[in-house]
């Protein structure tokens, strides 16, 4: 894992202010968004039992072993544009996912489990696939959304909105969940 100069630059710019004397900079990498993982950076003082740390130009950069396999041959830029600002992640570990040419099923699955599940994953809930048959999708709530009262906004402005922005031509996406029967909801 690589860390330029410019995002070490920045970090110090942000930790000098508000941070305590000998702070590092945590990387985390975890499976979901869009690409198969998703990025997070945090301010540490000091390791963990599974940390591996490395120091980049004089930063001490803590990363946890699981991050490591995922991110190793990474790096980690500071990137500033009329259009962008932030810290920008290349990996070339990413999962591919399923190309066009697979099933619907298989790429409807991969945005599921890489954008779906880890946003709802946060209220204890998860979305899984029954099927597609005719272009229209069938889905099942469960954990905390099964049974949740805000299923519904969930379906139609997050989940029905992401698969139709990957795939336009999609029928209905349907619901398949009997809520009355869910236990522990994250919305009664």
């Amino acid at each position: 894992m690589q860390i330029t100069s410019t995002a070490v630059r920045k970090v110090r710019e942000m930790g000098d202010k508000n941070q305590p004397e000998g702070y590092g900079l945590r990387v985390i990498v975890d499976v979901g968004g869009p690409e198969g993982f998703f990025y997070d950076l945090d301010f540490e003082t000091q390791s963990r039992a599974d940390d591996i740390v490395t120091v980049a130009d004089g930063l001490t950069v803590y990363v946890d072993a699981k991050s490591h396999d995922r991110f190793k041959d990474g790096t980690i830029d500071y990137v500033e544009t009329t259009d962008f600002a932030g810290f920008h992640f290349d990996n070339p570990n990413k999962p591919a996912g399923p190309g066009d040419a697979s099933a619907l099923s298989e790429r409807i699955q991969w945005v599921l489990d890489t954008e779906i599940n880890p946003a709802v994953a946060g209220h204890g809930g998860n979305v899984s696939l029954v099927e597609v048959q005719d272009n229209n999708v069938f889905l099942r709530f469960g954990g905390g959304c099964h049974g949740c009262s805000a299923s519904a906004a969930t379906l139609k402005h997050g989940i029905e909105e992401r698969l139709r922005a990957k795939f336009p031509d999609l029928g209905e996406i349907v619901d398949a969940t009997d809520h009355s029967t869910g236990a522990n909801p994250y919305f009664a």
